[in-house]
């Protein structure tokens, strides 16, 4: 959250994967709609911030932010709009490269 809070007082998107090892369709998602180059490039055109959350423990403050935006676990990926007063996006839990361009374009708005 303290990170989350300090991107968006500086007015920048931020994409936040709350993800773990054992995980296979946060693997999936990752390798088919995360980790790759145009996810990549639109981060460094839009100056946006990208965050992981891999806990390995089941760790309170983790529960807490998956259950706040209505998830039992993992996956969980938001994206933050630029505009603090803005809530976050919050992704399928089945990611295609387009869903995340498209979530990434609008927190630039």
């Amino acid at each position: 959250p303290e990170a989350v809070a300090a991107a968006r007082a500086e007015k920048r998107p931020i994409l936040v994967d709350f993800t773990a090892s054992w995980c296979l369709t946060c693997q999936a998602n990752a390798k088919t709609s995360i980790e790759i180059e145009s996810v990549k490039q639109k981060l460094k055109e839009l100056n946006a911030v990208a965050l992981l959350e891999n806990s390995f423990k089941k760790n309170a403050r983790v529960i807490e932010e998956l259950n706040r935006h209505g998830r039992a676990g993992v996956p969980l990926v938001l994206v933050y709009p630029r505009d603090p007063a803005k809530p976050a996006i919050v992704l399928p839990e089945a990611l295609t490269p387009s869903i995340v361009l498209e979530a990434l374009a609008k927190a630039a708005e």
